[in-house]
């Protein structure tokens, strides 16, 4: 789903040659793995609240057991899809599919196919369907008890039904938005609704960059505490969503998120948000003081957290490896430096943040992207 197979194989040849950054990558994706194996299965149902996903907001951590258990259960359902793709072993497929029919179909643990904290489960729920993508048709689907991949996939339509198409923010288009269609569409290619996803991906041409100003900033964003994250945050959302446009643009109706245009030029719309905010991954201070003048502007409450700069590093991993310019490299590079670190949610993400330079961990959907995404200019596809 956001990565091609082929893809995989090449990075595999790679790997066996001890290439890097793929050989480096693919050791702590394997530690990963190992800890998938060995997890038991979660669910909403834990914490005694029902079938439906509830989480508070970030500033009550004791209250997001449910979001923490969605990002937990999506990370080992991507790693093990993606280890079965990678080396044929059944067992990494059988575990993914009894993650998946613990969370989505077994009747005492489901989650009910309900759109209730929006962000927290956009940010979960597609990882969980790529790794469902990758064990498509495998045997497990059919031991006794398992629930059927027909009822997973009319869980997924149930639950994009109920998502809808607002823009869900009294202050226009944000990065909300984006996150939002890129579910439609990862949702769509699990569902083979090519409908669906030419229409999500055309959403996220007409509206999703509506907060994109010429310069490349995003006017929503920028006005917003921690202004520079929410702007990563918002590039993410539209470089995520636009993999799915380059690996599935045989079915696209106009063109791929990166090839879309919004101004006259020779960039694209992402391309501009990336060259925009390319040198501030490792400088933040002097993202501040552009606000200078306007406070309300360019803020970064809590300076710009190790956490945040691991997080645009994997932005730019993947950005490297389409556009292949030498500042995108330079940002990739920039974790590790000395800035204030905030707890995460997720040991092994922890793992990323404290580890300088690659491999780099997207903690929202794509996982190790260095493993997956690096380099792919590179590789024999």
């Amino acid at each position: 789903m956001f990565v091609h197979l082929d893809t995989l194989a090449a990075i595999q040849s790679r790997v066996e040659n001890g290439d890097n950054p793929w050989t480096g990558a693919h050791e702590a994706f394997m530690d990963d793995v190992r800890d998938a194996m060995a997890a038991d299965s979660e669910s909403v149902t834990d914490n005694g609240d029902g079938h439906e996903f509830k989480t508070k907001g970030p500033k009550d951590p004791a209250e997001r057991k449910d979001y923490v258990a969605a990002i937990r259960t999506g990370d080992r359902i991507r790693d093990l899809g993606l280890a079965y793709q990678y080396t044929g072993a059944d067992q990494y497929a059988e575990k993914a599919i009894e993650l998946l029919d613990h969370w989505f179909l077994r009747s005492k643990t489901y989650m009910a196919p309900v759109k209730t904290n929006s962000i927290e489960q956009y940010i979960t729920l597609p990882k969980m369907w790529w790794g469902a993508e990758l064990v498509r048709g495998h045997k497990a689907w059919n031991d006794d008890g398992v629930g059927t991949e027909a009822d997973l996939q009319e869980w997924v339509r149930t639950f994009l039904n109920d998502v809808g198409h607002n823009i869900p923010t009294e202050m226009g288009q944000q990065n909300i938005f984006n996150w939002q269609e890129m579910t439609h569409a990862a949702g769509a290619v699990y569902l083979r609704d090519w409908d669906r996803f030419r229409k999500a991906m055309q959403r996220n041409r007409e509206t999703g960059f509506n907060q994109l100003r010429e310069d490349g900033l995003l006017k929503n964003e920028i006005i917003r505490a921690s202004s520079l994250a929410y702007s990563l945050y918002a590039a993410k959302a539209l470089l995520t969503a636009a993999e799915l446009s380059r690996l599935y643009a045989d079915k696209l109706d106009g063109p791929t998120l990166y090839e879309y245009q919004k101004f006259d030029g020779d960039r694209g719309a992402i391309e501009r948000i990336l060259d925009a905010h390319a040198p501030y991954v490792g400088d933040p201070e002097a993202w501040e003081a552009m606000g200078e003048g306007d406070p309300d502007r360019f803020v970064n409450n809590d300076g710009f957290p190790a956490r945040k700069q691991e997080s645009a590093s994997s932005l730019y991993e993947v950005a490297y490896s389409y556009y292949e310019k030498d500042a995108y490299l330079e940002a990739l590079k920039q974790s590790g430096q000395p800035v204030k670190n905030v707890p995460t949610y997720v040991s092994a993400q922890q793992a990323a943040i404290d580890n300088p330079d690659r491999p780099h961990r997207d903690e929202r959907v794509l996982g190790w992207t260095t493993f997956t995404h690096g380099e792919r200019f590179r590789l024999d596809v």
